[in-house]
C-alpha cells in the first residue's frame, strides 16, 4: 500500500508518475490492485479517512473528490465502493502495525496523545522514545471499532472502479461483531491495563489472575490474548469446560482479526500456543508439574 510512497510515509519503490513503472506493479499483483495501490498513494489519507469519513461518520453515496497529493490542482474522484475500501485498508494496517510505542511516542510517559488521532501540539510527544519499548499492546482497538462503523454504512455502487459484487470486495470485517460494534477509548485503556497487571506479574494469585483479566474482557472483548491467558488459569485449575470456552473464543477472534493485539510474540504464535491449549482442554489433560513438560507442549491433533 505505499509502494508509491503516500502521505504518511516516503518509501517509495515505485514512481506514480511512471508508465513503466505503474505497468510493472500491474504486471506484479494485477490491474485492479494496482489502481488501489495507486490511488492509496496519491491523496491525504489523514484528511480522507479521519478529518472527512470517521469526522461524518458515514460514506457519502455520491463519492468524494479531494487534491491529488502531489498536484494540488488536480482533483481525484474517490468512489463508495473505493472510500469502503480504503477504510478497510486502514483498519488492516492499524491493527497490524500499531503497538504501545506509538502512543509513547506521540503521548509522552503519560501516553495523553495518539498517533491515529494526533493534537496539533507536539509538546504532547516523546520523539526520544526507545523502539521497541515495553511492547504494551497498542491503544488502536476503539479506533479501528469506530473505522468498522463507517466501513458498514457503504450501501454499494454499480459504478465503482472494483468489482463490489465480488465477495472478497464487498465482505464487511468480522472484527468487533461485524462492525455493528463499537469500543470506547476508556474501555480500551482500562482492559490493556488490567491485562498489563496480569502479564507483567502485578496480578500473582490464581483466582486473583482469573478476576482480572474477566475483568478486562468486560471492558474489551474483542482482544484474543486475554482468552488465551484465561485459558491457561482454567486449565492449572483442571476447568476444562471453562478453558475449552475461552480458548475456542480465542480462535474464533485469532481467526477474524489475522493479527495480534499483543506484538510481542508473533501472530502464528499465538495461534499456535491457543490450539495447543484448546486440545489439552478437549482432551482433558491436567496440568503437568513438571515445567520441562509445559516446555515440551506442541503436538495438536
Amino acid at each position: 500500500h505505499s509502494a508509491y510512497s503516500n502521505s504518511y510515509v516516503n518509501l517509495a519503490l515505485f514512481d506514480p508518475n511512471s508508465s513503466g513503472e505503474r505497468s510493472a506493479m500491474s504486471d506484479m499483483v494485477g490491474q485492479k490492485a494496482e489502481h488501489l495501490v495507486h490511488l492509496f498513494c496519491i491523496i491525504d489519507r489523514q484528511n480522507v479517512v479521519v478529518d472527512t469519513l470517521l469526522k461524518q461518520r458515514f460514506i457519502p453515496e455520491e463519492g468524494i473528490k479531494v487534491p491529488h497529493l502531489r498536484k494540488p490542482d488536480e482533483q481525484v474522484y474517490l468512489s463508495p465502493e473505493t472510500l469502503r475500501m480504503l477504510v478497510v485498508f486502514t483498519m488492516a494496517d492499524i491493527a497490524d502495525q500499531y503497538f504501545g510505542w506509538q502512543d509513547r511516542l506521540f503521548g509522552g510517559e503519560e501516553m495523553i496523545n495518539s498517533m491515529l488521532l494526533p493534537k496539533e501540539d507536539p509538546s504532547f510527544h516523546d520523539s526520544t522514545a526507545i523502539w521497541p519499548g515495553l511492547s504494551q499492546p497498542g491503544l488502536w482497538m476503539s479506533y479501528v471499532s469506530e473505522l468498522g462503523a463507517v466501513a458498514r454504512t457503504f450501501k454499494g455502487d454499480d459504478t465503482a472502479e472494483i468489482d463490489c459484487n465480488d465477495a472478497r470486495n464487498s465482505d464487511i470485517p468480522p472484527v468487533f461483531s461485524n462492525c455493528t460494534k463499537t469500543l470506547s477509548r476508556a474501555d480500551e485503556a482500562t482492559a490493556r491495563d488490567l491485562y498489563w497487571k496480569v502479564v507483567t506479574g502485578e496480578v500473582r494469585e490464581s483466582d486473583d489472575v482469573i478476576s482480572t483479566l474477566k475483568d478486562c474482557i468486560s471492558h474489551n472483548p474483542w482482544a484474543f490474548e486475554p482468552y488465551v491467558a484465561l485459558t491457561q488459569k482454567y486449565l492449572h485449575k483442571n476447568d476444562f469446560q471453562a478453558a475449552k470456552e475461552a480458548a475456542s473464543t480465542a480462535l474464533e477472534l485469532e481467526l477474524q482479526w489475522g493479527t495480534a493485539w499483543d506484538k510481542r510474540l508473533s501472530f502464528p504464535a499465538w495461534v499456535a500456543w491457543t490450539r495447543v491449549m484448546h486440545q489439552r482442554a478437549v482432551d482433558e489433560l491436567p496440568w503437568p508439574t513438571n515445567s520441562w513438560d509445559v516446555n515440551n507442549f506442541g503436538l495438536v491433533k
